[in-house]
């Protein structure tokens, strides 16, 4: 069984790869195989944007991630279900919630936006996280930690049912330049992120 920090090593690797242009592992899967079993190594919990793609930018061939992606980013009761399902049943070790800069859905919600319909409903699992006298990259940094240490409180009051030792890992992906920033739950990182959104 694969460990949460040989999972972390091979999405590091693999966006080290996707930086240099130099991605292979996307391209190797055995559907026969898959037909049969999964066994991903990592869920990634991130936004619905079209320009984040974790098969993508972690340079993973299909069965390797478990992905939940809606506007957002954001964790519900549908999300939590999923994430329980891959740590007990599929075993994986490893949960990344990947916020992103530029994210519009946090920016409507930084910005007061007033939304109709059901993306509304949406909005209010990020309107808590905002840095009001912050800038945009503050709150989705915050909303990005917020919902993991939210996931890592309710996974540690079932860490005893899971067979492995899982982890949950907040991570901001910079569209500008495809680089992850990697932050651990108490919010310290070594990389400000580019804004530079068009």
């Amino acid at each position: 069984m694969i460990t949460w920090q040989e999972s972390l090593a091979v999405l590091k690797n693999g966006n080290k790869r996707f930086i240099q242009n130099k991605m292979h592992d996307i391209l190797q899967h055995d559907l026969k195989l898959l037909s049969e079993t999964q066994n991903p190594h990592t869920v990634i919990l991130c936004c619905s944007d079209s320009r984040v793609s974790p098969d993508i930018i972690f340079d993973q061939s299909l069965g390797n991630l478990f992905v939940i992606q809606n506007a957002g980013n954001v964790s519900d009761t549908s999300v939590f279900g999923s994430i329980q399902y891959a740590i007990q049943h599929l075993k994986t070790p490893l949960i990344i919630v990947l916020g992103h800069t530029c994210c519009g859905a946090v920016t409507a919600s930084h910005q007061n936006k007033k939304i109709k319909g059901p993306l509304q409903d949406l909005m209010t699992f990020i309107d808590d996280n905002i840095i009001l006298d912050g800038t945009i990259e503050d709150s989705i940094k915050n909303h990005t930690l917020v919902t993991a240490k939210k996931l890592n409180e309710a996974l540690n009051l079932h860490q005893s049912k899971i067979e492995q030792d899982t982890q949950v890992i907040p991570a901001i992906y910079d569209i500008s330049n495809g680089h992850i920033v990697w932050l651990n739950l108490g919010g310290e990182n070594n990389v400000t992120p580019d804004l530079n959104c068009t």
